[in-house]
């Protein structure tokens, strides 16, 4: 009897031991859980645009990317939303182009037109239905003149172009402008071709542009 009793109080140790064992490890794991899990929690994104730019009142924010080379498509943003670029798959050589009312801020159109092998009236046309208090953003990629005509060029102009004359073949170009606009958009850049300062070979580096311009009120 003496000798079960001894039996029966090593198992229910033993018993004991192995459940605060099991308890301890529980404990740990549901930590290591835990720890995995906050781990895993998607960090914030910043906005696809990651733009810097903070308007005022009454502005909307852009950021225009041209193209790299002939690999990396163009990237137009606008009031922090992405527009146009190579994930929504309407882009292209050329001339990348977005439409915007400048009253609302709605997208109202975007199109892309080969300026290598494309047909130029198909641009000139595009350029001609751009009606009053339209917001104009346009990114390049490739090349955006070889198809420009003086037509093209004098079109783009009226819109504010100060540039527009001097692009030529694989220029990266970027510009907003306005229809009407009383004078020449100061939101323009150009990088030039030249095979002593390329960063692509055959090709300049991306050009990058951001700024505010002011919603129409009237």
């Amino acid at each position: 009897m003496r000798v079960a009793a001894v039996i029966r109080g090593i198992v229910v140790l033993l018993v004991s031991v192995l459940t605060l064992f099991l308890a301890s490890r529980f404990v740990s794991s549901k930590e290591n859980l835990n720890g995995v899990k906050y781990l895993a929690e998607p960090e914030v994104k910043k906005s696809l645009c990651n733009s810097e730019i903070h308007c005022p009142a009454n502005h909307f924010s852009f950021k225009v990317i041209s193209g790299a080379a002939s690999v990396v498509g163009p990237n137009i943003c606008f009031n922090d939303k992405v527009i146009m670029n190579g994930i929504k798959n309407n882009i292209g050589r050329g001339l990348n182009i977005a439409l915007v009312n400048a009253s609302t801020g709605e997208l109202l159109v975007t199109d892309f037109f080969d300026m290598w092998s494309g047909n130029v009236k198909l641009l000139v046309d595009f350029l001609l239905t751009v009606k009053p208090g339209t917001i104009f953003l346009l990114a390049t990629f490739d090349d955006p003149a070889t198809k420009m005509t003086d037509e093209a060029r004098t079109l783009l102009s009226e819109l504010g172009s100060s540039l527009i004359h001097s692009v030529n073949f694989r220029d990266n170009w970027v510009f907003v402008g306005a229809k009407p606009i009383k004078e020449k958009s100061p939101f323009e850049q150009i990088v030039k071709n030249d095979k002593t300062k390329n960063k692509y070979g055959n090709w300049p580096e991306a050009v990058e542009m951001e700024g505010c311009v002011p919603r129409k009120l009237d």
